[in-house]
């Protein structure tokens, strides 16, 4: 036999894939940690408390009808 078995294919799989999401993992931690992208987190943090205008009122999802300016 040549050594190939269900078990060698999955320990090796199994470990290429635990390298392969550690590295994912790293690559990601580092994109958000990174310093050049600080001033865009800064931006997306503020989007909740954002005052709307009369224009950016929200509409319900499930209707997909916005509701009326005295409704908020």
């Amino acid at each position: 036999m040549t050594g190939l078995t269900y078990e060698t294919v999955a320990r090796f799989s199994q470990q290429v894939g635990t390298l392969y999401f550690a590295a994912m993992f790293l690559a990601a931690l580092f994109w958000v940690l990174s310093p050049k992208n600080r001033k865009g987190f800064d931006e997306a943090a503020g989007i909740p408390f954002r005052e709307m205008d009369d224009g950016d009122a929200p509409h319900d999802a499930a209707s997909g009808l916005k509701p009326e300016l005295g409704e908020r």
